[in-house]
């Protein structure tokens, strides 16, 4: 049976540009040159055996990003993290790799939610502004909107896709947090909420801080960075 493993990772850098499908197969081609035995799909049109959790926007910052891989024969989490930190280009850093189970569901339909940071430089934001507007919209039961994509307009409830907000002031830049619905027909984008909020400011850098999962309760050996790739 194959062996699957969750990788958790962090994309920045120059990795941060770079689009999704151009994210899979950076990752494909780090997998073999880092000569682990990464499994293939049967049938006319063999593809390799990833699931990375959900598209990161384009100059998002991903602190911990989850992609699960197949292998044909096992290797120790520790070692296949060590052989993948090698192989990443810049803008890309394993910070985790655990094993789990093969039947487990799709990575794409545990998700749940998101973490992000939506951080400005010194003095950038007008804080009772944005206080007061995080106050009005999370006080609103719903609020429909619309999004143009391409030729498309999306129609959905705003509102529905916040869990949490909140603004955190600091006199080295202020940060409003978001936790943000994930899942099939309900996706939250921070882009969308500051729209709403109007908030005028440019930030300094939005980061999806966490994706959150049902966990799987049969994991088995995990690998984490420490420093210089202690056990």
């Amino acid at each position: 049976m194959p062996q699957r493993l969750r990788v958790t990772y962090r994309k920045d850098g120059p990795a941060r540009y770079v689009a999704h499908l151009d994210v899979m197969r950076t990752w494909e081609r780090a997998i073999r040159r880092a000569g682990l035995p990464l499994a293939y799909s049967q049938g006319f049109s063999p593809h390799a055996r990833l699931q990375l959790a959900a598209p990161l926007p384009v100059g998002t910052i991903g602190e911990r990003e989850l992609l699960d891989l197949w292998l044909d024969e096992p290797v120790a989490p520790l070692e296949a993290g060590r052989r993948l930190a090698e192989a990443l280009p810049p803008g890309l850093e394993v910070v985790e790799v655990e094993e789990i189970g093969d039947r487990l569901p799709a990575l794409q339909a545990s998700l749940r939610a998101a973490r992000y940071e939506v951080r400005f430089g010194p003095r950038a934001l007008d804080v009772p502004a944005a206080a007061a507007a995080i106050e009005r919209l999370l006080a609103l039961e719903e609020l429909p909107w619309e999004e143009a994509r391409g030729d498309r307009t999306r129609s959905y409830l705003l509102r529905a896709t916040i869990f949490e907000m909140r603004l955190r002031p600091s006199s080295e830049g202020d940060v409003i947090e978001m936790r943000l619905a994930m899942a099939d027909g309900l996706t939250g984008r921070p882009a969308s909420i500051l729209a709403a909020l109007a908030v005028e400011a440019e930030p300094d850098a939005i980061v999806r801080t966490e994706v959150e999962v049902d966990r799987p309760q049969v994991a088995m050996r995990a690998w984490r960075e420490r420093g210089r790739f202690e056990d």
